[in-house]
């Protein structure tokens, strides 16, 4: 199955690394942190599989403040869970093995900044794999759009009907298919809840790499 994968473009959270979680938590952290109450109308689950930027946007407007302004307190926290808490999903090791001895050109765009991913993927061992890291800050367009997957395939010295995307994110398999790539969706628990439209817009879907072994 791999040998049709000759041009992949994966996502880092939730994708590669087994990490959604732990941006959810960092809204919970914050919270705690600051000395906050959970907003009265959302729940904990809410909290835990709804869009860390939505959730985290609501909780920074409390205090008058932006998504863009409070940033910087929820990647540091991040960055320590990626030192200590991060693992790839069950699989991904051997699937990149797999893709690399086969020729194909691999990449990770994010919609976080690229610089904790890329320590991310190094302490893991991972970022031998990846023929560049890149995010929607450098590209300046979000996943959500086909031009920053244009802009990505470019990159890559081809268009984006021969790339796969490897995506968790229903928002960024929207954008991917708009601009004609074909879409890997990864099962994470934070997207479950889009379940069903992630079915329709996936070309595959995969609990686990292995499945494309």
């Amino acid at each position: 199955m791999q040998s049709s994968f000759k041009y992949a473009i994966f996502d880092n959270d939730g994708t590669l690394l087994d990490s959604m979680k732990y941006w959810r938590l960092g809204t919970l952290e914050y919270i705690m942190a600051n000395n906050m109450a959970l907003p009265e109308e959302m729940t904990i689950r809410e909290l835990l599989t709804s869009s860390s930027r939505e959730s985290t946007t609501r909780l920074a407007e409390q205090r008058g403040l932006t998504f863009e302004e409070i940033l910087p307190e929820l990647e540091e926290r991040m960055d320590r869970h990626y030192l200590h808490d991060v693992h790839p999903k069950p699989g991904c090791l051997e699937f990149l093995e797999a893709l690399k001895a086969d020729g194909a050109k691999l990449c990770v765009a994010t919609a976080a900044r690229g610089e904790p991913c890329r320590r991310a993927l190094e302490k893991l061992d991972m970022l031998k794999y990846f023929d560049f890291v890149t995010d929607s800050y450098e590209i300046g367009v979000y996943k959500s759009k086909p031009e920053f997957f244009q802009a990505v395939a470019e990159r890559m010295g081809t268009t984006p009907e021969n790339c796969w995307v490897f995506e968790d994110a229903v928002y960024a398999m929207r954008g991917a298919k708009l601009a004609g790539a074909k879409v890997c969706a990864i099962e994470d628990y934070t997207a479950l809840r889009n379940r069903e439209e992630i079915m329709k817009i996936a070309d595959r879907y995969v609990k686990d790499y292995r499945e494309l072994m």
